[in-house]
């Protein structure tokens, strides 16, 4: 259970940043989800509404996904989408619930694939339910059935017809086993895009860049030229194929955005020039959220082994971004989420710290607040989205619950 919350104040000089005044005042919603419950995510839907889902682990083996609807009189009954040993569950993976345009949902979520030996392999699944998830339609894939292989880190997005997904595909990728039990694996994993119509089913796909780091979580947000995508690169030499990618090589793997505009996906470009150097994916993805042409995008770092939470704002829907602004404390572990005020120009973010989900209010001029630490989290423990509203911004968070964990659920104003 939710026990307290703890406001630090930091010394500005240490972060590269502006102290101001701002502080978070948390207050605790009474979470819908049980014990034993983790890997949130938040979705906001129409008419104010908010869902909040989960995974929960079984006593018998394998984990729930299920989800609870809060409205003015508060949460729904918790509801079932889907159980059993073959759901896939990663502390980083998050599924969840999309809004299609008539107000029906579309939940999304990972099965283990197992075909073809890979124990990283995922088959994505998506259902439909018009009766707020009471009933839900026969669970498929957004892709051809015979691609095996990892499909996970999924995000979403408002299209003209429906609802986009964004997620990193292996479709080039192939596992070679070697002598004494060793393995490895050649070919790139590639940010994939599919559009799903108002009924949910698959219209166009295409790869958006073939070529990405292996399995950092996704972001995505519509801003006011249409929808934008957050994911962590990978530089390789110039005309390497996807087929010729060596996933633990040394490259540089920083943060790219991308935007769909008139149909096409824009070409994509970094963020901010981490020049992160690394031979493996660090499973730590970054966030983005928008309204209108202002954007806002966190992410972690870990350039000459310095670790480091940063956002940057853009008032032109990402096709520029400002200097980066750090808002740790010294030591941020990542897992990265941020909510932009309504003002846009400022915005809330999260992230893992010491072990503990830790707030921030920040503002595009550089200016910070103080930090509000939620409470104990376990490591790798991706933060969903946060939702700004009139009220304040409502988070979620994996919390420790003794030996196990427990999906929290609060409202920060200031």
């Amino acid at each position: 259970m939710l026990k307290a919350f703890v406001s630090v104040a930091l010394a500005a000089i240490c972060l590269g940043g502006r102290e101001s005044s701002v502080t978070l005042f948390p207050r605790a919603i009474s979470s819908p989800a049980p014990p034993a419950t983790l890997v949130p995510q938040l979705t906001r839907l129409s008419h104010g509404r908010v869902v909040l889902s989960w995974q929960e682990r079984l006593k018998e083996g394998g984990y729930r996904f299920a989800f609870a609807i809060r409205d003015a009189k508060g949460w729904s009954v918790a509801r079932s989408i889907a159980s059993g040993p073959n759901l896939s569950m990663f502390t980083a993976d998050l599924p969840g619930i999309a809004e299609l345009p008539d107000g029906a949902l579309l939940a999304y979520w990972e099965l283990k694939d197992m075909r073809d030996g890979d124990r990283y392999a995922t088959a994505i699944q998506t259902a439909v339910s018009r009766d707020d998830g009471r009933t839900w339609t026969r669970p498929k894939q957004p892709y051809p059935d015979a691609l095996s292989g990892q499909h996970s880190f999924l995000s979403w997005f408002h299209s003209a017809d429906g609802v986009g997904l964004v997620w990193l595909d292996a479709e080039q990728r192939s596992l070679v086993r070697h002598a004494e039990m060793h393995e490895s694996r050649m070919g790139s994993v590639g940010l994939r895009f599919a559009d799903l119509n108002a009924n949910g089913d698959l219209t166009q796909q295409s790869f958006i860049n073939p070529i990405t780091c292996e399995c950092c979580p996704t972001g995505s947000a519509v801003s006011g030229r249409g929808p934008v995508v957050v994911y962590r690169g990978r530089q390789e030499p110039p005309g390497t194929m996807p087929s010729e990618v060596q996933d633990d090589r040394p490259t540089v793997r920083d943060i790219y955005i991308t935007r769909l505009e008139n149909g096409k996906w824009t070409k994509p470009h970094v963020v901010y020039p981490d020049n992160w150097v690394i031979n493996a994916c660090p499973d730590n993805g970054p966030s983005v959220d928008a309204a209108a042409n202002n954007l806002v995008v966190g992410w972690w770092t870990r350039s000459n082994d310095s670790p480091k939470v940063q956002v940057a704002f853009s008032a032109d829907a990402g096709d520029n971004l400002g200097k980066p602004i750090r808002v740790d404390a010294g030591n941020g572990e990542g897992q990265v989420t941020v909510a932009l005020l309504p003002d846009g120009k400022s915005a809330i973010v999260g992230w893992l710290e010491d072990g503990q989900t830790c707030a921030r209010y920040v503002a595009s001029s550089g200016m910070v607040g103080n930090i509000l630490k939620l409470g104990a989290s376990p490591r790798h423990s991706r933060l969903p989205a946060w939702l700004s509203t009139k009220d304040g911004v409502i988070v979620a968070w994996t919390a420790k619950a003794g030996d196990g964990t427990q999906v929290e659920v609060a409202n920060l104003a200031f």
